[in-house]
C-alpha cells in the first residue's frame, strides 16, 4: 500500500507538467493568430486615392440617363413657434394669459391646402381631442381636421369665418378658443418645441418624395412651398391627399 500511495505523486507531477507546457505553447500560437488577423486588416484597408478611383468607376458604370435620387431636403419649409403644442393631425393649441386655449392649423396644413373656406364649431360646442372639429372646404370638396384638446368653444375668429384661412396660421389666423378642463392631460399627447419641429420636418420629407423632379429641385435649392401643395400634386384629389396627413 505504501508503494501504491507514493506512485500517485509522480503521475500528478507529470499531469501538471503537461498542463503548464500546453499553456506555454498556446501563448505564442495565439499571438501568431492575432498577428495574422491584423495583417489581413491592413492589407484590405483602402487608401483615399483608391477609394476615389472605385467611386469614379462606379459612376462611369451607371446606365445612361440614370440619376441619383436626392435625399429629401424639407428642413426649413415649415415652422412652428415655441409656445404652441402640435397634434399629429396638424392642428395646434396655445394656452393664453386668460386661461383660454387658442386652436388653429399648423404651417404644414396651411401650405398643404392653401386658400380654403373654414367651417368652425359654433360657440358652446364641445370638442374632443382627436375628434373632427374643423373643416377646410374648396367648392364641393372638404377635409376635416381634428381638435388638439378637449373643451367647450367660447369664441371663434370672426376674420376667419368671413375670409377663410389667413396668412398667419399661428397668429391672426387662430380659429377658435376653448375652455379646456383637461389641458395637462391633453398636452401630454401633443408635441412642442424641438419634437414639434421634427414632426413637421418628417411630414415635409414624405411630401418631398411626392414632388415632381422640377418642383423638388427648386425647393431643395432654397425655394419655399406655395400654398396649395395638395392641389399641385393631386389635382381634384387634393382632399384625399390632405386626409392622409390630417389623420381623417
Amino acid at each position: 500500500m505504501a508503494y501504491d500511495l507514493l506512485s500517485v505523486y509522480p503521475a500528478k507531477l507529470l499531469e501538471y507538467g503537461l498542463g503548464i507546457g500546453y499553456l506555454l505553447l498556446f501563448i505564442p500560437f495565439w499571438r501568431y493568430v492575432q498577428g495574422g488577423r491584423r495583417e489581413v486588416r491592413e492589407v484590405v484597408r483602402v487608401s483615399p486615392p483608391l477609394r476615389e478611383a472605385i467611386s469614379a468607376a462606379l459612376r462611369a458604370a451607371r446606365p445612361a440617363g440614370a440619376t441619383a435620387i436626392p435625399r429629401p431636403a424639407s428642413a426649413g419649409w415649415f415652422h412652428v413657434p415655441a409656445d404652441v403644442h402640435l397634434h399629429p393631425g396638424h392642428t395646434w393649441a396655445r394656452l393664453g394669459g386668460d386661461g383660454l386655449v387658442s386652436v388653429g392649423i399648423d404651417d404644414f396644413a396651411h401650405k398643404l391646402v392653401g386658400p380654403a373656406t373654414v367651417e368652425l364649431p359654433a360657440v358652446g360646442t364641445r370638442v374632443a381631442q382627436g375628434e373632427p372639429a374643423i373643416e377646410l372646404r374648396d367648392e364641393d370638396r372638404g377635409v376635416a381636421m381634428l381638435s388638439p384638446v378637449d373643451g367647450t368653444v367660447v369664441a371663434v375668429n370672426p376674420r376667419v369665418s368671413a375670409h377663410g384661412a389667413l396668412e398667419d396660421p399661428y397668429g391672426a389666423g387662430w380659429l377658435f378658443k376653448v375652455k379646456a378642463p383637461r389641458l395637462v392631460a391633453n398636452f401630454r399627447q401633443l408635441q412642442a418645441e424641438a419634437p414639434a419641429q421634427r414632426m413637421l420636418d418628417a411630414a415635409g420629407d414624405t411630401l418631398a418624395l411626392r414632388l415632381a423632379p422640377e418642383l423638388g429641385q427648386v425647393l431643395q435649392d432654397g425655394g419655399t412651398p406655395v400654398h396649395g401643395i395638395a392641389r399641385a400634386l393631386a389635382g381634384e384629389g387634393w382632399d384625399e391627399l390632405a386626409r392622409e396627413y390630417f389623420l381623417t
